[in-house]
């Protein structure tokens, strides 16, 4: 059990941690995805919602 534990940690010190250059980069990347993903949400419950208005006009 301590042998897994020492080598955890010898994993740990050799992980490379992000630069600051990265940390923005990742940063920004996750925003673009976010509103991305909201756009799309919002384009496909536009048309869903349309089709909708639309067979519910036709069934009356």
């Amino acid at each position: 059990m301590m042998k897994f534990v020492y080598d955890s940690l010898e994993t740990v010190k050799k992980l490379k941690h992000p630069t600051k250059k990265d940390f923005i980069n990742i940063t920004i990347a996750i925003f673009v995805a976010v509103i991305f993903a909201a756009l799309l949400f919002v384009f496909y419950d536009t048309i869903f919602t349309g089709l909708y208005k639309w067979f519910y006009n036709i069934m009356q």
